[in-house]
């Protein structure tokens, strides 16, 4: 997923109605009409901002009975891409996407 990638969502959520109801009812199907396939045991959630809006993400609680240490404080990373995203993933599937993203730009760069 490059930054070329997230610039055509975008376009495509802003000018195609259809598409912005399917990728956020059903990401995964509508990422797989752009060519990306999302990992089995990898869910997607796609929320489109709205200018009324204020988003919380509330971090999983821990199991009960575990200690407080058993739940590692860096749950999720934060990061930007392109000013256009900002992706919000619990640090394991971070390295999923990582590798998406990377595949993405390999494949990107054959002739």
């Amino acid at each position: 997923m490059s930054g070329d990638f997230e610039k055509e969502l975008t376009r495509r959520v802003w000018t195609d109605d259809a598409f912005a109801a399917q990728v956020e009812s059903d990401p995964v199907e509508a990422l797989k009409t752009m060519g990306v396939e999302v990992p089995a045991g990898v869910k997607v959630k796609v929320v489109v901002q709205r200018r009324d809006r204020v988003y919380f993400t509330i971090p999983p609680a821990r199991a009960p009975h575990a200690p407080p240490a058993a739940t590692p404080l860096n749950q999720m990373d934060l990061w930007s891409s392109q000013c256009l995203f900002i992706w919000l993933v619990p640090v394991a599937a971070k390295f999923k996407l990582l590798a998406l993203r990377n595949a993405a730009r390999t494949e990107g760069d054959q002739p």
